[in-house]
């Protein structure tokens, strides 16, 4: 049963991880874990930039009660893998990281479900891709893309690309000692844009910064974090101040915020479009009090306590010792470009590919993602939620795997 209210693994241990070897670009040791049943579903899950594998953790805890189980990695100079040289990526690169890690933990001949979140999104495209063109499209049970897109051939030139990202991310001196609770989330606030969101509007909608009041997106400390970190920059506000899930207050709640999450996935067939699933993921019912006048606890403070708590564990903002990684990481988002001869290639290919869109994503525009799933002949594009993240917490989660890749699944084992 899913545990949203503490650590983002919820008490979740891996029943295996190890290490990669690999050569690209210097080289790199690249750590993974694996979670669930040996004989459970396999998916394969790509997480996004800055992000070490709890950030996914309720993604995670879903996707084991649905019946899966869970091989992630982090990414190269990431949290526990390491990186040899530093440098300007690709999501080609990373793409192959990937595959080296697909194959290095689940064999050259494995199958699985792959499932692409926002940078993971554009390094999942360069895999189908690899995988496709090398004879191997039969290993692909399905794909889940979400909040994510396909670049654009209008890219900052490669020798700008990690200066802006410097730019961006760099740390800040430690702040004074703040006073500010982490009981409760500071006041509301539009995230900031970053010094480089300028030049690379097209690839980022112009909002790189994750903190209020400028300062770049790296943190000195707890209190730097606290003071500036802004949740409006990965979920909308709308989605922040409903009710959280029984199980973001209550162990014992589970049971009902599977039930109220589980609604179950509409689709919607739009004249010459591919199928649109929208998911129902339960915006109400006594997070943490009632109608009797007990204060209801909103996913805004649910959500604030496991990022305050845990976001060490989470994110790789703590400046400056993340600064050259993060840095090296995202030019891969600035670079990418799902080029129309790869598109056409995986369209091609006749995969079972959903796609999940995010109706105000400030990393990926609504319609980038659309583009997404037309360029790859998406059978689903499913409606996630109006913030970057508000399908991959709390309640959130169960809309990807009961909309788009469940549905896509249940569907192929019927036929």
């Amino acid at each position: 049963m899913p545990r949203f209210h503490d650590h983002p693994l919820g008490g979740l241990q891996p029943v295996r991880s190890g290490y990669v070897d690999v050569v690209d670009k210097g080289g790199a040791r690249l750590y993974w874990e694996e979670y669930g049943a040996p004989n459970a579903r396999p998916l394969f899950l790509l997480n996004g930039g800055c992000s070490k594998i709890p950030l996914m953790g309720h993604v995670i805890q879903v996707a084991l009660e649905r019946g899966y189980r869970v091989l992630i990695h982090e990414s190269r100079g990431i949290g526990r893998s390491s990186c040899n040289a530093v440098g300007r990526q690709t999501t080609t690169l990373l793409a192959a990281d990937a595959h080296a890690v697909l194959d290095g933990a689940w064999g050259t001949d494995s199958a699985f479900a792959l499932f692409g979140v926002s940078l993971g999104g554009l390094v999942a495209q360069e895999l189908l891709y690899r995988l496709v063109a090398a004879g191997q499209k039969s290993r692909i049970q399905a794909v889940w893309l979400t909040v994510t897109g396909p670049g654009s051939w209008l890219r900052p030139p490669p020798f700008l690309q990690l200066p802006l990202m410097r730019m961006a991310f760099k740390p800040t001196p430690a702040p004074p000692a703040a006073t500010t609770s982490a009981a409760a989330p500071p006041a509301t606030a539009a995230a900031s844009a970053s010094a480089a969101a300028g030049a690379s509007d097209e690839a980022t909608n112009g909002k790189l910064s994750l903190a209020k009041g400028g300062g770049g997106a790296m943190f000195a400390n707890d209190a730097d974090f606290t003071a500036r970190y802004s949740l409006e920059s990965l979920f909308s506000t709308a989605w922040l101040d409903s009710p959280a899930p029984p199980a973001a207050v209550d162990p014992a709640g589970g049971a009902a915020a599977a039930a109220a999450a589980g609604a179950g996935a509409k689709a919607v067939t739009v004249a010459g479009a591919a199928p649109e699933v929208h998911v129902t993921v339960g915006t109400g019912g006594g997070g943490g009090g009632s109608s009797s006048g007990r204060h209801v606890v909103t996913r805004r403070e649910a959500v604030w306590r496991v990022f305050t708590t845990h976001w060490r564990d989470m994110l790789a903002l703590h400046g400056p010792s993340d600064f050259p990684a993060v840095a090296c990481q995202l030019t891969a988002l600035l670079g990418h470009y799902l080029q129309p001869h790869r598109a056409a290639a995986i369209r091609a290919a006749g995969l079972r590919i959903s796609v999940g869109v995010s109706t105000a994503d400030p990393f990926f525009p609504e319609a980038a993602q659309r583009q997404l799933a037309t360029a790859l002949g998406a059978a689903v594009v499913q409606v996630v939620g109006a913030g970057h993240m508000d399908g991959a917490m709390l309640d959130g989660a169960y809309s990807a795997f009961d909309g788009g890749l469940g549905w896509l699944l249940d569907t192929a084992s019927k036929q």
